[in-house]
């Protein structure tokens, strides 16, 4: 473990210690055998932090980027892409608990402009679930224009959806654009403000941000493709993967679809607290229950139309299924958390009590992801004991 680590002994939780040394001897063997540069593995249980591993090298891998190899720590801070997904899901989650949004109701309801171009029929919980048919594309691929909120917005008013509504099609930004677009609406708050005051803060989680200031940028890891084939989204082949995934527009701008900055300390803390219950730090809910589990309940199922994979999806939130999922090898079903790009994934597993987060800097296929992340987490659930 790193000289740095906050864990405490796997023992006082139920945890087999050797099992769990040989999840750990597992990350570090896919940081040799250049699955990743580098990366964090964080596992907490009821709680506790029992796995706080830093392995390989965080920027400088390359030649060309001009500065010495920049080993990973437990506080290096990386961009986890949609990993931070479902902390926009659960601000809207908190909206919904406080009686300010009808998720059954249409967009425009809360946001008049939107409600134009064959979208007026769009409800809250298509764009939640990812059915709202909306693909971005010329958005999405835009990204030096991602720092304009209100340019995006307005570009959002004027699309039209690329599916009929009620298709599976997911939105890697326009999730974030539209839901927190929504919450300002709503509250009169940017949606990286109500995050941090409404949530993050009142729960004690930190170290996630959504966007840095650019003179924070060389402190994060980058973001590499390592891949032999190039990156593709729905089989349209991503130019400028690393130049768009490490530049300032990506990184200073408030993307709550995309663009989380942080920690896999940090976002497994996260998936801690709601196992837990979403509380306060002073012990009180901070959501009710029952909303809470229409969030990490089932709400969609199918092959997604942009992705071109096969996904469970609560409200916000990537659900497990009986068959191989990056959560494990099988029976994942009550598990709940996304992925961020090809290279980030944390969950929360309710059945062991444990929470996951595993933060890399190499991208691979989506379809890579599976035995990338499997093994951790079978072998997180064998190392459960007590």
């Amino acid at each position: 473990m790193n000289e740095n680590s906050q864990r405490r002994d796997a023992r006082s939780v139920g945890m087999d210690e050797t099992r769990l040394s040989r999840v750990v001897e597992a990350f570090e063997r896919q940081c040799a055998r250049g699955v990743f540069p580098g990366g964090q593995l964080a596992v907490r249980r009821r709680g506790v932090l029992v796995v706080d591993e830093v392995v390989g090298i965080a920027r400088g891998v390359r030649a060309a980027e001009g500065e010495p190899p920049t080993p990973f720590t437990p506080a290096t801070q990386s961009c986890v892409f949609s990993a931070g997904k479902p902390l926009t899901g659960i601000a809207v989650a908190m909206l919904e608990d406080r009686g300010l949004i009808d998720v059954d109701a249409p967009v425009g309801a809360y946001w008049p402009e939107f409600a134009r171009d064959g979208k007026e029929n769009i409800r809250v919980i298509d764009v939640l679930t990812h059915r709202s048919g909306l693909f971005l594309r010329d958005i999405e691929h835009d990204w030096r224009s991602w720092g304009d909120w209100d340019a995006i917005v307005q570009r959002i008013a004027e699309a039209r959806p690329t599916f009929p509504l009620g298709t599976l099609a997911y939105q890697p930004q326009g999730f974030g654009w539209i839901l927190g677009e929504l919450v300002r609406r709503i509250t009169n708050k940017r949606i990286e403000r109500f995050l941090e005051q409404d949530v993050l803060a009142p729960a004690g989680l930190h170290d996630l941000r959504l966007g840095v200031p650019a003179a924070e940028i060389p402190s994060l890891a980058r973001s590499y493709w390592v891949d032999e084939k190039p990156p593709s989204l729905g089989g349209e082949v991503l130019g400028e993967f690393e130049v768009a995934q490490n530049s300032p527009e990506q990184l200073t701008s408030v993307l709550p679809g995309g663009g989380t900055i942080g920690t896999a300390r940090a976002l497994c803390a996260f998936y801690a607290w709601l196992v837990d219950g979403a509380r306060a730090t002073d012990g009180t809910p901070m959501i009710r229950e029952a909303t809470l589990s229409r969030y990490v309940t089932e709400a969609a199922r199918g092959t997604d139309r942009v992705v071109r994979v096969p996904m469970v999806l609560g409200r916000g939130f990537a659900l497990g299924w009986f068959w191989p999922h990056p959560y494990g090898w099988w029976r994942t079903s009550a598990c709940y958390g996304h992925a961020g790009n090809f290279s980030t994934i944390a969950w929360a597993d309710p059945t062991t009590g444990c929470a996951i987060a595993i933060v890399t800097n190499g991208n691979r296929s989506a379809t890579k992801l599976v035995p990338r992340c499997a093994p951790i987490g079978q072998g997180i659930r064998a190392a459960c004991i007590a």
